[in-house]
């Protein structure tokens, strides 16, 4: 629902018909689910299980030739936390889309993990999924880091 409510926001400024039919279906989806709620159980463990994933598409919003970009922390395997917006910055890959993606899913992962730790939620780790290889491997490549990490800037 979040997906389909950010993209057509993107045309507020000037909405077409078919924009506004999509409008009058949201908010009928919404309505029907009204009495629609989410419950948070601990898993066989005694425990809450936070884990993430994430997505990202090269170059998937034609209008501004960006990428997409999107995560969801899922608690006991509920969605508590999401986000699915279009990159700040043009990316030239889809690697360099899928490690930016990657970077802002590991930073909302480290606020989580405090605000679980200050309610009082149980966490031994979080779990984070990525289906792209090659941004796994800059995370884990240790050369990239050292050239990227001491940037000189003026």
């Amino acid at each position: 629902m979040s997906q389909i409510v950010n993209t057509v926001s993107r045309y507020m400024h000037d909405p077409s018909r078919g924009h506004w039919e999509v409008v009058r279906w949201i908010l009928r989806y919404i309505k029907s689910t009204v009495d629609v709620g989410l419950i948070f159980e601990k898993d066989v463990r005694g425990k809450h299980e936070c884990t993430c994933y994430v997505e990202s598409d090269y170059v998937r919003d034609l209008d501004k030739c960006r990428s997409t970009t999107g995560y969801v922390f899922t608690l006991s395997q509920v969605p508590m936390s999401w986000r699915y917006t279009l990159l700040s910055t043009v990316t030239l890959s889809t690697t360099e889309a899928e490690y930016m993606t990657l970077t802002e899913a590991v930073k909302e992962a480290s606020w989580l993990q405090d605000l679980m730790d200050d309610l009082g939620i149980e966490q031994d780790f979080l779990w984070v999924h990525c289906d792209s290889m090659s941004a796994i491997y800059l995370t884990k490549n240790q050369v990239y880091h050292a050239r990227t990490k001491y940037i000189n800037v003026k």
